[in-house]
């Protein structure tokens, strides 16, 4: 959910951890599968346009040659697949579309040819679609934005309000078919920040069957201003969903990003984006206790702490996110 299991325009991993590749960390975590980014925005610089996208795709598609514990997910029954053979599910996101279109919704199908399967329709900032969460006047969805909806939804693609305005991530609801998702943003009541979810907000996303994934990023989930964060502060975020809208409604969105550079991350997001990044720094931006790959082995094992049962941790570590895709993409 943001995350990158392929550096953009290096094409090189995450890197190792303590002698231990980025992958097998993955994977001795317990992860079956993994929203990536494609493209460039959120995840690099440059210009995210569909040449851009076009690079992901074929980075990822020679990866997927050269490392057979790699699958990429075109169906949910290949997500099950990874599970039984021990592999990474990889599945083809993005952060923003209109940049990459440049006012042409029929590349929406050549996307979904590729393998896209989760189209994130904003970013921060006001597009040709709609309004992204940092803009002061949200004027919803644009009649663009509806017919890049009716597109993805005609293609079997999987509608990702992350990163929009209220509004917009509300009329975008109403109007997909599908199940539509929130793939990486926390609780407002819970965390006042641009990027979280109203409780209006999740009301909807609920009612449609949809999932929110709860993430990490230490500046959505601090319960006090200028206190970091700790994983239980994160989950404090999924027990409130739970409770409040039902446990077949919440994820997790880690939007762990392990390959980051300090100069991006200064002179990108804290430059471009303040109001993202608050006070922290590269190395704090997570939530202490889940901020690499290999702390989703402890996730079970936290949620079990604080009272979810079995089959409810099943259902918040990819059980939820399963069902939208096995309706979705069938």
């Amino acid at each position: 959910m943001g995350s990158s299991a392929l550096l953009p325009a290096a094409q090189i991993p995450p890197p190792a951890r303590d002698g231990k590749t980025w992958l097998d960390r993955a994977l001795d975590a317990g992860i079956t599968a993994l929203n990536v980014t494609m493209g460039i925005k959120g995840v690099a610089q440059g210009a995210d346009d569909f040449r851009a996208y076009l690079h992901s795709v074929h980075g990822y598609l020679s990866y997927f040659e050269l490392e057979p514990r790699l699958l990429h997910v075109q169906s949910a029954a290949d997500i099950a697949r990874a599970k039984a053979e021990g592999r990474l599910g990889i599945v083809f996101g993005c952060q923003g579309l209109d940049t990459k279109l440049n006012g042409d919704p029929a590349l929406i199908l050549i996307m979904a040819r590729l393998g896209q399967r989760i189209m994130q329709l904003m970013y921060n900032e006001r597009s040709s679609l709609g309004s992204g969460c940092l803009e002061v006047v949200d004027d919803g969805l644009t009649e663009f934005g509806r017919i890049c909806i009716r597109e993805i939804n005609d293609c079997g693609m999987v509608v990702d309000m992350s990163h929009a305005g209220q509004k917009t991530a509300r009329d975008a609801i109403e109007l997909t078919r599908g199940i539509p998702i929130i793939s990486h943003a926390n609780v407002r009541s819970l965390c006042d920040h641009p990027r979280n979810a109203t409780n209006d907000l999740l009301t909807a996303l609920a009612d449609r069957g949809g999932v929110i994934g709860i993430t990490a990023f230490a500046p959505f989930c601090e319960n006090e201003r200028g206190r970091p964060p700790t994983i239980d502060d994160m989950i404090d975020h999924i027990v409130y969903v739970a409770e409040r809208f039902g446990i077949e409604h919440v994820g997790i969105g880690s939007d762990m990003f392990e390959g980051e550079s300090y100069v991006r991350f200064e002179r990108f997001f804290r430059r471009r984006y303040p109001e993202i990044v608050g006070q922290y720094q590269i190395d704090t931006v997570y939530a202490e206790g889940f901020g690499v790959v290999d702390d989703f082995a402890g996730m079970p094992s936290a949620l079990a702490r604080r009272g979810f049962s079995p089959c409810e941790i099943r259902k918040v570590l990819g059980g939820n996110f399963l069902r939208v895709f096995e309706t979705v993409w069938g």
